[in-house]
């Protein structure tokens, strides 16, 4: 209605040039912004040795589906599948770079 669409036309396009994040993609950015705010244990934070991996979250072991769907354990879940130079920075660049 705002930008002149019919009721039957996508929006996706007007999304992209707007940057309006629709709302799995806000809710995406916010569990992951939380879990980095969180000071949750990383892998680097063990070893003593450099590591593929330091930046991952561990994620700790569970026994029921609940604990899977709190924000913080899901955060930390999508932020270990994003790539390695996303995850790098201070969490402004993070959200930087999640948005773009």
């Amino acid at each position: 209605m705002m930008v002149g669409l019919l009721p039957s036309e996508s929006c996706s396009q007007v999304f992209k040039d707007r940057r309006i994040l629709t709302v799995t993609a806000i809710y995406i950015l916010e569990v992951i912004l939380h879990a980095s705010q969180k000071n949750l244990k990383k892998l680097g934070d063990f070893r003593g040795h450099p590591a593929r991996n330091a930046q991952d979250y561990i994620l700790p072991m569970h026994r029921m589906e609940l604990f899977a769907k709190k924000p913080s354990y899901a955060g930390a879940k999508l932020f270990n599948l994003l790539p390695s130079k996303i995850k790098s920075g201070d969490e402004n660049t993070l959200k930087r770079r999640l948005r773009n």
